[in-house]
């Protein structure tokens, strides 16, 4: 397995053409928007256990919203497709998205509550998350036609799992037939996950990112696989299920990138974490970013890399992460 380097000068070049082409660049989300609730513990409760936590913080969140935040903040144009509700949390929701340059015509508002979800967070920065989709759930194939325009005009469209399987596989079949690439985010994985939903969701990706977690459960694994596993093996065993070009987050480890027949590993920076909410999306949101301008693979996982390190520095989701200019800062001074 290759071994990258997290060069600074390097990762500040690829930043500098990620936002040179930001005029011309586009890039499309669909899927989820919600209202974070977030209460920090001294050490996450066990079954059964009722512990006492912080002051309940509320923060724009959901995996494509959060997304979507990432890929904006780097000076990309891009548009969202969801849903909000009919509550107060679907302006705060569109409030913070447009705010750092996302575009939210493409946004419906349906009857009911905005999709929303609980999230509990320890000293380590460490999380569990529990998701109530609320009108995220009303995201179906007719609302992809109704915005057909919007993807077959993107470079790229990014998808996510916290959407409808129906509307996840119509972006794609929409994006396929326009040229546009699809970046698929396999999270979270389908409880339900069988042969043909595999086979449709492979169909549906010409890249695809997930947690060693995720890996394991696609890979039918005993356990989840770690930076010393045979990442040759994994490759012809994802290559096997009809994934050709992955992307594996390993959280402290950085990722592995699968591309074809290279293996190369990107280390993660080093930071200590103060919170890890919506790291993982502004991974993703980086690398649309960088596919987008024109960056190959493993280069935009580089940035990425970069980018999600700085933003579990901050609480919350999309409050925590950085623009452009951040994320130089940051690289320059780590």
């Amino acid at each position: 397995m290759k071994q990258l380097k997290l060069n600074k000068d390097e990762i500040m070049d690829e930043l500098d053409r990620i936002a040179s082409s930001s005029l011309a660049a586009h890039v499309s989300i669909v899927g989820s928007m919600n209202a974070d609730h977030v209460v920090e513990v001294d050490a996450m409760p066990k079954p059964g256990e009722t512990i006492v936590g912080g002051p309940m913080a509320i923060h724009a969140g959901g995996k494509s919203a959060n997304q979507a935040a990432s890929c904006a903040r780097l000076q990309l144009q891009t548009d969202m497709i969801g849903a909000v509700g009919s509550d107060a949390n679907a302006d705060f929701l569109l409030h913070e998205l447009e705010k750092v340059g996302v575009a939210t015509a493409h946004v419906e508002h349906v009857n009911g509550p905005s999709g929303s979800t609980i999230i509990v967070v320890d000293p380590h920065g460490e999380n569990f998350i529990v998701v109530s989709s609320g009108a995220n759930a009303k995201v179906d194939a007719e609302c992809i036609h109704r915005h057909a325009a919007v993807i077959e005009r993107s470079d790229i469209l990014g998808l996510c799992l916290e959407a409808p399987l129906a509307a996840v596989i119509e972006a794609a079949h929409v994006a396929h037939a326009a040229d546009t690439t699809v970046l698929l985010n396999i999270s979270p994985m389908p409880e339900d996950l069988n042969e043909a939903l595999r086979h449709a969701l492979a169909d549906a990706a010409d890249i695809v990112i997930m947690n060693e977690h995720e890996t394991a459960q696609w890979l039918r694994m005993e356990s989840e696989p770690g930076l010393e596993s045979d990442w040759e093996s994994i490759n012809d065993r994802l290559h096997a299920t009809g994934l050709d070009r992955v992307v594996v987050t390993l959280g402290s480890a950085g990722a592995v990138v699968l591309d074809g027949p290279d293996v190369v590993h990107v280390p993660a920076c080093k930071v200590k974490p103060v919170d890890t909410t919506g790291a993982g999306d502004s991974f993703m949101g980086s690398v649309l970013a960088g596919l987008a301008s024109g960056n190959a693979l493993a280069s935009s996982c580089t940035v990425a890399s970069a980018v999600s390190a700085y933003s579990t520095l901050g609480r919350g989701a999309q409050s925590s992460y950085g623009d452009a200019q951040e994320i130089i800062d940051f690289v320059q001074g780590n």
